[in-house]
């Protein structure tokens, strides 16, 4: 649910005005009166309208998806199939159904992937909105993408014990982008996706670790002024020596040329 609160003329024109410029149906939205408004007297004291208009997105958004998503099957010449609404707001499923279902799911996902395109390229045609359409076909994501984020977690973590990296199967987009944020989910790798179009393979590989070549170099600074120090100090422990010898190196040397003149 999304709120707008607008000024005009009157409650009634108000609606109407955004209704228009929205090209929203007037179902989806509900609207709130704040302030009644006043034309005044020829135009003297006149007082602007406010009301809040309440605008279901998600309802909106999910039959929107729908009757386009229909639209298209239809022109493809696809007429075996329905679509199962699964609602889990602010996320809608849209599970196709069709006895043509590998026909609707390509190899690797690739028809999947470009009706999933379609539809995003309809209903993200504002970035406020939260709501995500996502479209499957005979429960795809459950059978195939479900199991390929429990392996991507499962090579996450060998790549982190071994540093080794590891290369997934080709990909489409639309499964590609599960894996990615699988196995991301796991702290010390990332991702890289490699190859051209709509099919990438993609690799998981040991992350970086920057901080740790920090500590590594302050480390490395600390012993080099622990090293300066005791330097320092060795140096410091000789010349207090050679000072204090000083002193009896005379002492020793007088009495012996004090002999030598008594001689």
């Amino acid at each position: 649910m999304r709120y707008f609160e607008v000024d005009g003329s009157t409650p009634k024109e108000i609606l109407s005005q955004f209704l228009s410029q929205q090209d929203i149906p007037a179902e989806f939205v509900e609207m709130e009166v704040i302030e009644q408004g006043s034309r005044g007297l020829l135009g003297i004291g006149r007082k602007p309208a406010k009301v809040m208009i309440k605008f279901n997105d998600y309802e909106f958004m999910k039959r929107k998806a729908r009757l386009y998503l229909s639209e298209v099957l239809t022109a493809a010449g696809f007429s075996d199939y329905y679509i199962d609404v699964t609602d889990q707001n602010p996320e809608c499923i849209m599970n196709i159904k069709s006895s043509n279902a590998a026909a609707l799911t390509g190899r690797s996902a690739i028809v999947l992937d470009s009706l999933q395109y379609l539809v995003d390229r309809v209903t993200h045609t504002d970035n406020q909105s939260d709501v995500q359409i996502l479209v499957d076909v005979d429960d795809y994501r459950k059978r195939v993408i479900a199991p390929l984020r429990e392996k991507a977690i499962k090579l996450a973590h060998s790549v982190k014990k071994t540093g080794r990296p590891a290369k997934m199967q080709p990909m489409a987009t639309i499964v590609r982008r599960e894996i990615h944020i699988a196995a991301k989910s796991v702290s010390g790798v990332t991702t890289v996706s490699n190859g051209s179009g709509q099919v990438k393979t993609l690799t998981i590989l040991p992350e970086r670790k920057g901080k740790q070549g920090g500590r590594q170099n302050e480390g490395r600074q600390n012993e080099s002024r622990q090293g300066g120090e005791e330097k320092q100090e060795r140096q410091d422990k000789q010349d207090k020596r050679q000072h204090e010898g000083k002193p009896r190196r005379r002492r020793s040397n007088k009495p012996k040329e004090e002999r030598k003149d008594d001689d």
